[in-house]
């Protein structure tokens, strides 16, 4: 055993495209691994820009401990986010322009990093308006993460059924932060 102390790097963010439509073509139309099929609702990890699906398509069965007869259906954003970042998980939803945290039974729409010409968003975009990165709002994100505050965020969303943060994304354009 060595006495040099440990080197720890913490997890960052993957640094993203300046133009939305770079990242949207990127991932548009693109088949999950897990599933081979198209996602209706696709999610990039930002941790490490694995395409997953947030329908239910990818769900899997969880055990509640040791020979628990109990299971739980859990969703394949759930167990990406544990295993890739083993806490929050951070994705970017590639259909609405949303950054949705998953943590444990709960995910939350965070809001957006991408902004039109004039800062504002355009949740599920709605109005076709080309969009470019916001460094205040990455920052944010970033800090935000480091932090696990989560300052942006409204409402934890239970993970009852994926149709529920489904549900939630498109409705999100209702309620904006600035």
């Amino acid at each position: 055993m060595t006495t040099e102390p440990l080197n720890w790097k913490p997890r960052r963010i993957l640094r993203l495209p300046q133009n939305y439509d770079d990242l949207f073509n990127r991932y548009f139309h693109r088949e999950c691994l897990t599933c081979c099929k198209v996602p209706s609702y696709p999610l990039i990890c930002l941790m490490c820009s694995k395409l997953i699906c947030l329908g239910d398509c990818c769900q899997t069965l969880k055990s509640l401990g040791i020979g628990a007869e109990t299971r739980l259906t859990v969703t394949e954003m759930q167990t990406h986010a544990e295993e890739c970042s083993s806490s929050s998980g951070l994705f970017l939803s590639l259909t609405s322009s949303l950054i949705i945290i998953g943590r444990g039974n709960a995910s939350a729409i965070w809001g957006c990093v991408y902004l039109d010409s004039h800062g504002e968003e355009d949740r599920n975009l709605k109005r076709g308006k080309p969009l470019i990165l916001s460094n205040r709002r990455f920052e944010l994100l970033e800090k935000d993460w480091h932090q696990q505050e989560w300052q942006r965020v409204r409402q934890w969303i239970p993970f009852a059924t994926s149709q529920i943060l489904i549900a939630s994304i498109r409705d999100s354009h209702y309620h904006v932060n600035n």
